[in-house]
């Protein structure tokens, strides 16, 4: 069969030109050290190659995210534990005073520590990390706790006297009482003292200061203590009931004439606190979750109430803002019996905050457990992904060298092949 000589050379540029590709493609990998380059290289690889990536981001970024939120939880393990301290340096200082030893002038010294403490407590419970609030669930751009003001003015309410019930006509009230408006604030009383009790002193015999009879509820009106005569300044106190947190009611009245008549308050006539506790929670119950894995939430926070407040139905905790008010006050009042009496409310505390903090450590360690599981599983996939695409350097030096060796032989056998005539100097 007649060959061509056209068909010689375009056969043997053909064969030189795949050579040189397959030297050129070898040449591509080992400098980038992969064998799938392009996804028509490996499209299944390369598909396998594009998941194990989105893996591995996913955990990288979860990895981050754990790092970044270790300095949210130190800070609240470091706060939690000068809580703790602050608390044991309260009970030595009770210790201390609640006992014959100790006398009024030391018992007001300690007052003043004990106040600095609780201070310093609302100063913890109000830390922040950057512009965010720690304790604050997720308010976080809301401050904490908050100190409330000692006085409030008294709600006045009026229920119907015992003429009105009957059916008669009620008498005349004061002019003075008759501007308040039912369940309004009057400028005419005002309570002092800081108490979680919702307290109600009520008429019970009409008259003025020094005639008139009063009960006095600190449950809401549930139960009542025995009459008392009604003077300027009372003590808001049901001796059969609660213990008294010393919260007063003073009247402020109107200068009247010579010739006036003395106010005379109404039968049924109800003066209410609303309840007032030392420092309130503005925060919420939502917890910051952190994402550990898919699916896997865990808790970052916790909340000022936990730390410092009683639980509603715990009888294991306490308002431990509530317990320093009342230890201030029987040191600055010289009573020896309510020191000895909330030297358990206080080992209380103490235990409600450890509660607190061993819950914030476990959570830590599960973080840390997490990191370190979501780093192995980030080294395996690493190591699948390697194996997929990455390229075997051994192998592609010794295909390189057999490549050069094909596309040397191909220029030698070309250049027989295609021998000049002296047709082809002619032209």
């Amino acid at each position: 069969m007649r060959v061509t000589d056209l068909t010689k050379q375009n056969n043997v540029v053909r064969n030189i030109q795949t050579a040189e590709a397959k030297i050129q493609s070898l040449q591509g990998d080992i400098s980038s050290g992969k064998r799938i380059v392009k996804i028509s290289d490996d499209p299944i690889g390369a598909t396998q190659a594009m998941d194990f990536r989105t893996r591995i981001e996913f955990m990288n970024t979860l990895q981050r995210n754990i790092r970044d939120d270790f300095v949210w939880m130190d800070r609240t393990e470091a706060l939690l534990a000068d809580v703790g301290d602050k608390l044991r340096r309260t009970k030595n200082l009770i210790l201390s005073q609640a006992n014959a030893t100790g006398d009024d002038a030391s018992r007001r010294v300690t007052a003043t520590e004990i106040k600095a403490i609780a201070d310093s407590m609302v100063q913890a419970g109000n830390s922040k990390i950057g512009k965010l609030f720690i304790f604050s669930g997720s308010k976080t751009f809301t401050q904490s706790l908050r100190k409330m003001p000692d006085t409030q003015q008294a709600v006045v309410r009026f229920e119907a006297e015992a003429s009105e019930k009957n059916g008669e006509q009620a008498p005349t009230r004061d002019p003075a009482l008759e501007a308040m408006e039912q369940g309004m604030e009057t400028e005419l009383a005002r309570f002092e003292g800081h108490s979680g009790n919702s307290y109600i002193m009520r008429v019970t015999k009409p008259g003025a200061f020094g005639r008139a009879h009063v009960q006095i509820s600190d449950d809401g009106g549930k139960t009542w203590s025995r009459d008392k005569t009604l003077i300027s300044t009372m003590e808001m106190v049901n001796e059969d009931g609660k213990a008294s947190d010393k919260v007063m009611l003073h009247f402020n009245l109107p200068e009247r004439a010579a010739d006036e008549p003395d106010m005379e308050f109404p039968e049924g006539m109800e003066f209410i606190f609303r309840p007032n506790p030392s420092v309130t929670y503005q925060g919420n119950q939502d917890q910051r979750l952190v994402r550990t894995g898919e699916g896997v939430l865990l808790p970052l926070n916790v909340t000022a109430e936990e730390i410092f407040f009683h639980k509603e139905g715990d009888p294991d905790t306490v308002n431990i803002f509530d317990l320093l008010e009342t230890l201030k006050r029987g040191l600055e009042e010289n009573d020896q019996g309510i020191l000895e009496e909330r030297l358990g409310d206080i080992d209380m505390a103490f235990e409600q905050v450890l509660e607190v903090r061993a819950n914030t450590g476990a959570v830590r360690k599960e973080m840390e457990d997490r990191l370190d599981r979501l780093g192995d599983r980030e080294l395996s996939k690493i190591k699948q992904l390697s194996d997929i695409e990455d390229l075997n350097m051994a192998e592609a030096v010794v295909d390189m060298n057999l490549a050069d060796a094909r596309n040397r032989a191909a220029l030698d056998t070309s250049a027989r092949l295609l021998q000049p005539s002296l047709l082809n100097f002619l032209r």
